[in-house]
């Protein structure tokens, strides 16, 4: 007689039944991160607003600290639509082409929304991730910045497991801790920013970036002239009224600022807590530790991206 082989769902489904078990022995995010250079996939909704960009700029300045070994398109749920993985895909090009980075960089398609907890949402994003972690050790892991949903490495950590001791999330919430998972990013997929904090991987919840804000006149005087990358910086903040105002905040910056130079950033170690349906954190089932950035320092993370453009225009 034959025997059906089980489907990839019933292991997610295994899996995700074992998660809370598993997450007893959830290893600890290193942080700060070692000296020396870390590798790297930028994972963006680029093409929601302009914070994405300036953060791709940062690291593409400091190639020395971070190898960027890819970078992936992400969706930025209803207001990006259906067509949003492209949108963000068009604008990583038009940062990469500024920065003189055209086919140095691979860029890759993520995958939409969760729609099930047991159906992986596929991608070739989410299987280049999967890649490049296999290619990492747990002594000098991939370091997988989310700027956007959480969809891509929830994705990849459900489809293969093994790559949870190869790979650190760090992930751009800005929540309403210690009450709510409440943020632009998360309920875009609300499925997937449970699964991040349930699963047991190593997790960085960059929560913070409420202060990186700078007026027209200081972009424009400081970033500007450094090359087409600083002009485009500067021209992308007149797509809307809102991105001129003095009060608009270029949040995701600080994630790569931290991991550039974690000086400029305070955090702690805390439980994971469950991410409830209506992204409320409920802190009675928690999933392990994970290391949460609280606060960043508005000017260092500005020079740091004042520097950036310097190497890259040369000056």
């Amino acid at each position: 007689m034959r025997h059906n082989r089980p489907t990839r769902s019933f292991f997610s489904f295994l899996f995700l039944a074992t998660s809370t078990v598993l997450a007893a022995d959830r290893p600890i995010a290193p942080w700060p991160p070692p000296a020396g250079p870390l590798r790297v996939v930028i994972d963006t909704d680029a093409a929601n607003e302009i914070d994405d960009q300036y953060a791709m700029s940062l690291a593409f300045g400091f190639p020395e600290r971070l190898r960027l070994e890819g970078i992936i398109a992400a969706h930025f749920g209803l207001k990006g639509g259906s067509t949003g993985i492209q949108k963000s895909y068009d604008e990583i090009q038009a940062v990469l082409e500024r920065a003189g980075f055209t086919g140095k960089v691979p860029v890759k398609k993520g995958s939409d929304p969760f729609q099930y907890r047991d159906r992986i949402p596929p991608s070739e994003g989410v299987d280049f991730i999967i890649d490049r972690a296999n290619a990492a050790t747990p002594e000098s892991p991939l370091w997988l910045v989310l700027l956007g949903p959480a969809t891509d490495a929830a994705a990849a950590l459900l489809k293969d497991p093994s790559i949870a001791n190869r790979l650190v999330v760090f992930w751009h919430g800005r929540t309403q801790w210690p009450l709510r998972c409440w943020n632009f990013n998360a309920y875009n997929d609300t499925k997937a920013a449970q699964f991040i904090f349930e699963l047991p991987c190593r997790m960085i919840l960059f929560d913070t970036g409420t202060y990186l804000t700078i007026t027209k006149e200081e972009s424009e005087r400081r970033f500007a002239s450094l090359g087409p990358l600083g002009k485009y910086l500067q021209e992308i903040r007149y797509r809307q009224p809102a991105y001129l105002s003095p009060k608009k905040g270029f949040f995701d910056m600080g994630d790569i600022a931290a991991l550039v130079d974690p000086g400029v950033v305070r955090w702690e170690r805390t439980d994971a807590p469950t991410v409830d349906h209506d992204l409320r954190y409920d802190f009675t089932h928690t999933h392990g530790e994970i290391v949460r950035v609280y606060h960043v320092e508005r000017d260092p993370a500005f020079n740091l991206l004042e520097r950036a453009l310097h190497n890259l225009a040369g000056k």
